[in-house]
């Protein structure tokens, strides 16, 4: 596991999951009608509810792939500020005494 994805590969990521959760959506529907028509009725209704079924896991499974890539980011230029202030810290700057009493926004 040395190569962690970087937030703009895990919403891409979760874009791909998205577009093929939709053509999932379509096809299933193009099949379960085709199959309607061919008076299939129970194969037609099985098959809308599998695709269904796969392309709510794949929804899902995009959502947590952009939250993922959120918190990525964000851990991200959590890591950057705390490696600012060590490097502050050790170079003997002052930061002064009521920096703790301030708010970072």
């Amino acid at each position: 596991m040395d190569d962690v994805p970087t937030p703009t590969e895990l919403r891409a990521a979760g874009r791909a999951a998205t577009i093929v959760a939709y053509g999932t959506g379509l096809a299933g529907i193009g099949v379960g009608t085709w199959l309607l028509r061919q008076d299939e009725l129970v194969l037609a209704v099985l098959i809308w509810v599998v695709t269904f079924g796969v392309g709510t896991c794949l929804i899902g499974v995009a959502t947590l792939v952009r939250a993922s890539a959120g918190l990525t980011g964000r851990i991200a230029k959590l890591d950057a500020d705390v490696a600012a202030i060590r490097r502050e810290l050790l170079r003997g700057d002052d930061l002064g005494d009521d920096w703790r009493h301030r708010s970072p926004y």
